[in-house]
């Protein structure tokens, strides 16, 4: 049985970490080498909203990254190894694991861990309204796909990040979040457009003071469909089928295969 959240519910946040060496391809274009830094800035900057927000008990951060791992000690955050690199499904997977083992227990969010834009303040929001459905997702600013998935267990989550993950989630009967002042929690970067505006927002103190030691690239371009104040409108996906059971979420959790690379 599902037991409704109250406002003070205190969830447990999973935070999935590419190695920062492979992360961010596509900033290359733009910022060359030093994509890897990035990578690092915009997960020091998602970890630091994530430990502010108030409704976090714990953090565990999943990476087969070596300085993640570090940095996320450091911070308070347990670490989940994922090692062998699978990709994002079952990083979460491994980190839902680590989960459903902890005496915590309470609900569980996955975050995208490229948000440096995030505020403390939209999450919260986005945790509160989540609070009211058994699995839920937030729409990343590109309306296909997905920054933040939630559920009230770690075995009901149900992964399905990478690609069209806005639809893949939707098909499997999680709710999709309408909710219109949280940009920084839907602004994933991948491209030099995406961190113009995200810096645009105003970013976290990693990123910012990364870009200030690199006066010499030039100010990506911002996107217009991130304003401040005003956040993403996303239409909402079309209808799904019937929510899928505590059980059968459970049966598809312990069925999930892992393809490395």
């Amino acid at each position: 049985m599902i037991v409704p959240h109250t406002d003070s519910t205190r969830w447990t946040v999973l935070l999935p970490v590419k190695p920062f060496a492979l992360g961010k391809s596509r900033l290359a274009i733009w910022a060359g080498a030093s994509r890897a830094e990035w990578a690092r800035a915009f997960y020091l900057d998602t970890l630091d909203a994530i430990f502010h927000t108030p409704l976090v008990q714990q953090v565990i951060v999943v990476t087969a990254d070596s300085e993640a791992h570090v940095l996320a000690a450091r911070a308070g955050a347990k670490v989940a190894d994922d090692t062998p690199v699978c990709g994002l499904n079952a990083a979460v997977h491994r980190g839902a694991t680590h989960a459903a083992n902890s005496p915590t227990g309470g609900p569980v969010a996955v975050l995208t861990a490229d948000l440096p834009a995030l505020r403390p303040e939209e999450l919260m929001q986005v945790l509160t309204d989540a609070r009211h459905h058994p699995r839920a997702f937030l729409t990343d600013h590109t309306g296909s796909g997905t920054t933040i998935l939630t559920a009230s267990t770690p075995r009901m989550l149900l992964p399905r990040f990478e690609g069209a993950s806005r639809t893949q989630h939707a098909v499997t009967g999680a709710h999709e979040l309408i909710i219109a002042n949280v940009p920084g929690a839907r602004l994933d970067v991948d491209t030099p457009m995406d961190l113009g505006a995200a810096l645009s927002l105003g970013v976290g103190p990693y990123s910012t003071a990364l870009r200030s030691n690199m006066r010499e690239l030039p100010l990506p371009a911002g996107s217009v469909r991130v304003t401040p104040g005003r956040g993403a409108t996303v239409a909402p996906a079309a209808p799904v089928p019937p929510w899928i059971s505590p059980v059968l979420a459970a049966e598809l959790f312990s069925k999930v295969a892992l393809t490395c690379y």
